[in-house]
């Protein structure tokens, strides 16, 4: 399913560049992408995460240009991608339950298995030390939200890691998957509307 996408939603309004997650794809019917296509069109690409960072950020950016006014959304390791986009190319994201050190969170997925869509995989150690040598981006214009309940990543040490040096958004309860994006686009509108 690598280079798979599909645009979703209304062709006026705000346009979203969406990354996904490790061990996911790109999905217009996941209710995410549903719920974000009210606010505009949803665009997306499915990368393969066992290849080298470097890589995956490429064909995030090869996509991601034919969209030039495009909000970026990633959520857990997409969205470390859409932080890493956003700084990168001066464009406005948010991060929804973000990874912020895949060095250390993505060793747990070292060596086979099978990914959350039942594809098979094989994370090799040194794609995921590459991530060594790469830090969660503080300097783009974008926008942390969270579910304090998220199970797989600490919210509040994410939370304590941003420190005010990126607005953060976070709703009590929820999951990793993240609860929260009826509420956070009805409560919000202004983060996709203001870009």
């Amino acid at each position: 399913m690598y280079g798979q996408s599909r645009a979703l939603g209304k062709s006026e309004g705000v346009s979203i560049f969406y990354c996904h997650g490790w061990g996911s794809h790109f999905d217009p019917g996941k209710n995410k992408i549903r719920a974000l296509s009210k606010m505009g069109s949803v665009d997306g690409i499915t990368v393969d995460y066992t290849l080298h960072p470097q890589l995956v950020f490429a064909t995030f950016t090869a996509r991601l240009k034919r969209h030039p006014e495009a909000l970026v959304v990633g959520t857990s390791l997409g969205g470390f991608f859409a932080a890493w986009l956003g700084a990168e190319f001066g464009r406005p994201f948010i991060a929804i339950n973000p990874s912020i050190t895949p060095s250390t969170t993505l060793r747990a997925y070292v060596g086979r298995g099978v990914n959350h869509i039942g594809d098979p995989y094989e994370l090799m150690e040194d794609c995921v030390m590459a991530y060594d040598a790469l830090s969660f981006r503080l300097d783009g214009r974008g926008t942390i939200v969270l579910d304090m309940g998220d199970e797989i990543l600490d919210a509040q040490a994410t939370r304590d890691f941003i420190k005010r040096r990126l607005p953060i958004v976070a709703f009590e309860g929820g999951s990793h998957r993240f609860d929260h994006m009826a509420e956070l686009i009805e409560s919000r509108p202004d983060l996709f509307n203001a870009y």
